[in-house]
């Protein structure tokens, strides 16, 4: 019985780790995203939202301008670079955006407390919907789209 038992279990734990996979490699998208006028550095996580397999980058972009304006005119610019790189052109991308230098604040956590706001008028100028007050949530379709200048 306990041999039936552990067979079961381990086929039972086999399957349910099929999708789980290694994070995608994303220090390369990082660096590019830091060269893109208007961005002071980044930062890019990997988060499995719900399952292993369900992939979303999260992304911070530190701005040198923390205007409205300056948010648009920093995701316009960064969208080619989300759309040529291999895992940012296929996974969903949250981007928060903090105003100044990564090394004016004590860590990436501690930036977090002051995220700018995302306005509706950012989204609007953006064609995007809103996707709330703290972050932009972008599907690598509409990524695509402000990249195209659609």
């Amino acid at each position: 019985m306990r041999v039936t038992a552990f067979v079961a279990l381990f086929a039972l734990g086999s399957v349910a780790l099929v999708g789980c996979a290694a994070n995608p490699d994303v220090s390369g998208l990082a660096s590019e995203l830091s060269t893109v006028d208007g961005v002071n550095d980044a930062t890019v996580r990997v988060a499995h939202s719900g399952a292993p397999w369900n992939t979303q980058l999260v992304v911070r972009l530190y701005l040198e301008d923390p205007s409205d304006a300056g948010i648009v005119e920093a995701v316009r610019g960064a969208a080619p670079v989300f759309v040529a790189d291999d895992e940012g052109s296929r996974h969903e991308v949250s981007l928060l955006f903090i105003g100044g230098q990564r090394s004016d604040y004590e860590s990436d956590f501690d930036a977090e407390s002051y995220k700018l706001t995302v306005t509706p008028d950012i989204c609007a100028a953006l064609g995007v919907p809103d996707s709330g007050p703290y972050l932009l949530r972008l599907s690598p379709a509409q990524m695509r789209e402000i990249a195209d200048g659609e």
